[in-house]
């Protein structure tokens, strides 16, 4: 018998009734996949920069309180004879404009936030984007070290890392929210795993699964993961304070801190390192919760094999090796930087209305995920790859025009039409990911799929680390 079938025989006799899969799903691809998702996305809510306006003294009883403000606040020119009130400017005593000194927040929907705490506003807005844009930089290393680290020391280990620094981290920023700097540093320690402890899980899974069960586990905790958001802003909207909110979303990763240790090691990765006994045992007790157990025949050849078990590795320069990959690479990075910009844009912005509840827009937004990757699979299969891919973009494209314009255009109804052009956005944005994935799958041969979707990360991690700065232009704009 051939090495690299020993393992999936062994596989096969251990997972007949797959109940231990099954619940490890419910406990890592569900459960933890919605709380990890509330855990590492709650500092985006809690970035939110709310309404403002400079703080001005109270209108007397006599005068309108817009002609009031008026003799207060200078107006800026968007275009035509369009005009708004400044947020950052002021006059002084003596009719000169000037900065604001304080700020008066609108606190319908928020009670606080990072920046309405600190101040984090006009010229100090750049801190919110500046730790945005680094945290996806932080993510984008940190998900190239981490895929690297699962494969040399095992799922397990990067999985309690991942765990322990976004608790550390999350932790640090709620203590020392006062100043930027190790606000900032913690932040950027709680992103670096980015979703590795994620990956870890279901990639175990994947690995301790029937075939049959495989192409399900990924939309699992797609799916689990899309939920998470969706709770995520309604638990903010009844604590509506973002340090309490912080420590609620963190503490949930606890538990599964404090017992990682019980978690299993991948046994396929135990095998292709040589650690037979160990992928025996682990093997075995998958065995005992199925109701199944190893042959003796398996055992005895499982504890013989003395044979290399890795797999050959190729680097990104065979992706351009001819021009024909060369060109076929280039169009799936410039997807992948167009789709990365769009998700992300609409992601960080999607808790930021001051017409609707920001809330719930957040909630709708993210439940449209769900649909989306459904809708992907059946179009792609029904109408090409290619035409879903087109018609996802096309749709994006329109809904970003309107969404563009909601500023500067007074639109009758405006605020259910805009919920709707975001979700819409959303769903459409989430079709173009699934796609682009599955166009990396299909389209690389097994020996460069790794590597293609290594070198796609680490461009859409470069786009989304641009992504805050296409915000501020709308904040520059509207200021």
């Amino acid at each position: 018998m051939e090495t690299p079938s020993l393992y999936h025989r062994a596989l096969s006799e251990v997972t007949k009734s797959e109940k231990y899969q099954k619940k490890y799903d419910y406990l890592y691809n569900v459960a933890l996949a919605c709380l990890w998702s509330m855990a590492f996305n709650n500092i985006i809510l809690a970035l939110t920069i709310i309404p403002y306006t400079c703080e001005i003294p109270d209108a007397p009883k006599n005068v309108n309180r817009e002609d009031w403000k008026e003799m207060w606040i200078p107006k800026n020119q968007l275009g035509g004879n369009m005009t708004i009130f400044s947020n950052c400017l002021i006059y002084d005593e003596n009719n000169n404009i000037t900065d604001c000194k304080r700020y008066r927040y609108d606190n319908t929907w928020y009670k606080s936030t990072i920046p309405s705490e600190n101040n984090w506003v006009c010229e100090k807005e750049y801190y919110v984007i500046n730790i945005l844009s680094h945290n996806k930089i932080s993510e984008t290393v940190g998900s190239l070290i981490f895929g690297w680290f699962g494969d040399a020391y095992g799922r397990r280990l990067t999985y309690m890392i991942s765990l322990l620094l976004l608790v550390i981290g999350r932790t640090i920023s709620i203590i020392f929210s006062h100043s930027v700097v190790i606000f900032s540093i913690g932040c950027l320690i709680a992103a670096f795993p980015a979703t590795s402890a994620l990956q870890c899980t279901s990639s175990i899974s994947m690995e301790i699964s029937s075939p049959k069960r495989r192409s399900s586990i990924a939309k699992l905790r797609f799916i689990a993961s899309s939920v998470g958001l969706c709770l995520m802003p309604l638990l903010y909207w009844w604590i509506r304070e973002w340090k309490l909110f912080m420590i609620t979303t963190t503490v949930t990763q606890l538990p599964y801190l404090l017992w990682s240790w019980k978690m299993i090691e991948s046994p396929q990765w135990l095998w292709i390192n040589q650690r037979n006994k160990e992928c025996e045992n682990i093997l075995e007790q998958i065995a005992k919760d199925n109701r199944t157990a190893l042959s003796s025949q398996t055992k005895q050849l499982i504890s013989a094999s003395h044979e290399e078990h890795t797999e050959k590795q190729f680097g990104f320069l065979l992706l351009f090796s001819n021009k024909e990959l060369a060109l076929v690479t280039i169009l799936q990075l410039f997807i992948w930087v167009s789709v990365t910009l769009s998700y992300t844009v609409s992601f960080l912005s999607s808790g930021e209305s001051s017409q609707t509840n920001p809330f719930l827009d957040f909630a709708f937004q993210s439940l449209a995920e769900i649909p989306g990757h459904f809708s992907g699979a059946w179009l792609a299969d029904n109408i090409g790859r290619r035409y879903t891919c087109v018609v996802s973009f096309g749709v994006s494209s329109v809904a970003w025009v309107i969404i563009g314009f909601k500023d500067f255009v007074m639109w009758p109804d405006v605020e259910w039409i805009l919920i709707f052009v975001q979700v819409l956005n959303r769903y459409s944005i989430t079709i173009s990911y699934y796609i682009i994935n599955l166009l990396n799958m299909e389209i690389y041969p097994t020996a460069m799929r790794q590597s293609g979707m290594a070198l796609g990360n680490l461009i859409s991690g470069i786009a989304a680390a641009i992504a805050p700065y296409v915000l501020l232009l709308r904040c520059v704009a509207l200021s």
